[in-house]
């Protein structure tokens, strides 16, 4: 190896071979070169725990929200905190890591995040405390919000333009497929009344089952140890030997042809000098660009209609998601404790009356307890609320993906997200008065297929509207946005269920029809305006 060119150029070479002739590529030319095919499905199979990890560290409280209800002392409110606790770490550290990420390898920040989650969620199978239970949540909300949600930006560096759209769509698919798992793992473990003695302490049956869901961090831990760095990342840090060397053994397991006939023999790289900008002044100054997108997106005319259209409905989608699909199994697990021997009206019980623990079987005996409300109940878990919730999970995957096939026009895209919202709006209006549980279930299940299609269109109007030097910054606004109407909507619902249970049912249904409305005035794409960019584009190198 060796480099060419004088001290003062602001771009170096550095060749593969001693054949100078051969022109120096960049790093689109490079990954192209490197075609599609088995380097990237391993890869994608290596890093399959890690996404799903995400998900499990934010579902899985859901299904434990009936057995541990005694071990935690958990009451309405307090199960809505414990499922919202991952969002809020997520959400107050988001920022942080925005700043640091770009100057640390991925592979690094993998291995420790990794590290720290599979600790946390081995310590969460064992907490007795409520409030050391939260601070578990909390932390492992950082890590899965930081360097875990890093996943889909590293692999994308291993591929093309040309690849890189049907690349994103079946990654995707396979990373949702996560949200099915935790709900199949429920079904297979919660109903059951299981023991283990592990170091003096007896593991009950939801205890084993945050056992089960620390696997896929700690086998990611395992799977991050063996990735590759990104051969971007490796050129960025002035490693073109490291990067070229990773480029050849990606073109020899994708074409199946010897890595000497590698065709690229050099590569631009930045001289070294120009990387020891210190990392504080560097972060300053994407944390300066940051800001200035966000006020050209909140202040500037053209941009706000399109910005808060599209940040209204992000909240409204991700609160009726979140909420609906992290209470279902909980509220399903009341509704088959009903207490039908006691109901003596004439008429059927509303979902609210199914609700409420004076009219449980668990309750039955401590009706006339004065401290009835700080009682908790040994519910009945039915293995057939978490088989549903299995196919519940399936089906927004499901249908969330087809309908990515579906949304390829302004018309599909405003067509599918009025009826997803209409529905929304019927579902939640009318699961208080369905006639019996099969019916709220199925209506519940409509709230959470319907709002997690509004979300992908949303994400993809996104991109529409919004032009490029703004559409990193409005894609990380609306994560957040996604992430607070999780915060702000299961706190709210849960304080309401024991209160005003109908208003959190009915309180749903009014914010989807202010959804609905707004989805009726489609935005514009948004032009660019160089003149407002250029002191952007200045202020990044």
């Amino acid at each position: 190896m060796h480099a060419s060119g004088r001290e003062h150029d602001k771009i170096s070479t550095i060749t593969g071979s001693a054949n100078a002739a051969n022109e120096p590529a960049d790093f689109d030319t490079a990954i192209s070169t490197t075609g599609y095919g088995l380097f990237n499905v391993l890869l994608l199979l290596a890093v399959l725990p890690i996404a799903w990890t995400v998900v499990f560290d934010t579902t899985s409280s859901a299904f434990i929200l009936a057995s541990a209800e005694c071990d935690l002392q958990l009451t309405s409110f307090r199960k809505g905190v414990l499922v919202a606790f991952p969002y809020i770490g997520m959400t107050t550290t988001a920022f942080i890591w925005d700043y640091i990420t770009p100057y640390i390898s991925t592979k690094t920040l993998f291995i420790f995040a990794l590290l720290g989650d599979s600790i946390l969620n081995i310590v969460s199978s064992g907490v007795q405390s409520y409030y050391i239970f939260l601070l578990v949540k909390f932390l492992s909300g950082i890590l899965v919000g930081g360097p875990l949600a890093m996943v889909m930006t590293y692999l994308t560096e291993f591929h093309s333009a040309r690849y890189k759209p049907r690349f994103n769509t079946w990654t995707g698919f396979l990373f949702a497929v996560a949200n099915i798992v935790p709900a199949a793992l429920a079904f297979t473990t919660l109903p059951f009344d299981w023991h283990i003695n592990i170091l003096g302490q007896d593991y009950d049956f939801w205890r084993i089952y945050l056992l089960i869901c620390s696997i896929p961090p700690v086998l990611g831990l395992v799977t991050a140890t063996m990735l590759p760095e990104s051969p971007k990342y490796l050129m960025a840090i002035g490693r073109s030997d490291a990067a070229l060397k990773l480029l050849r053994r990606m073109y020899c397991m994708n074409t199946r042809q010897p890595a000497d006939t590698f065709p690229i023999k050099a590569l631009f790289v930045r001289q070294k000098a120009q990387l020891a900008r210190p990392v504080l002044k560097a972060s300053l100054e994407r944390m300066r660009i940051s800001l200035y997108n966000t006020k050209l997106l909140l202040t500037t005319t053209a941009y706000l209609p399109a910005f808060c259209f599209v940040s209204f409905l992000q909240f409204g989608s991700m609160l009726g998601f979140h909420v609906m699909r992290l209470w279902v199994p909980h509220l399903f697990v009341i509704l088959n404790n009903f207490d039908e021997e006691n109901w003596t009206k004439e008429r059927q019980p509303t979902i609210c009356e199914m609700l409420d623990r004076h009219a449980t079987l668990p309750g039955r005996q401590y009706l006339n307890c004065s401290n009835f409300d700080d009682i908790c109940f040994r519910w009945t878990v039915n293995p057939a609320v978490y088989q549903n919730s299995t196919v519940i999970a399936s089906s927004a995957v499901i249908f969330s993906f087809l309908a990515g096939f579906i949304t390829t026009t302004k018309l599909r895209k405003q067509i599918i997200m009025l009826t997803a919202f209409l529905i929304s709006v019927a579902s939640s209006f009318g699961i208080n008065w369905a006639q019996s549980p099969p019916y709220m279930l199925t209506l519940a299940s409509a709230v959470i297929v319907t709002t997690r299609i509004a979300g992908n269109i949303v994400t993809a109007v996104n991109v529409d509207v919004i032009p490029v030097p703004l559409r990193a910054t409005s894609t990380n606004i609306l994560v957040t946005i996604g992430n607070i109407a999780a915060i702000v909507g299961n706190l709210i619902f849960s304080a309401l269920l024991e209160t005003e249970c109908l208003i959190a049912f009915l309180g749903l249904g009014c914010f989807f029809s202010a959804c609905l409305c707004v989805s009726l005035f489609f935005p514009q794409p948004v032009k660019e305006s160089p003149a407002k960019f250029a002191d952007v584009s200045t202020a990044k190198y």
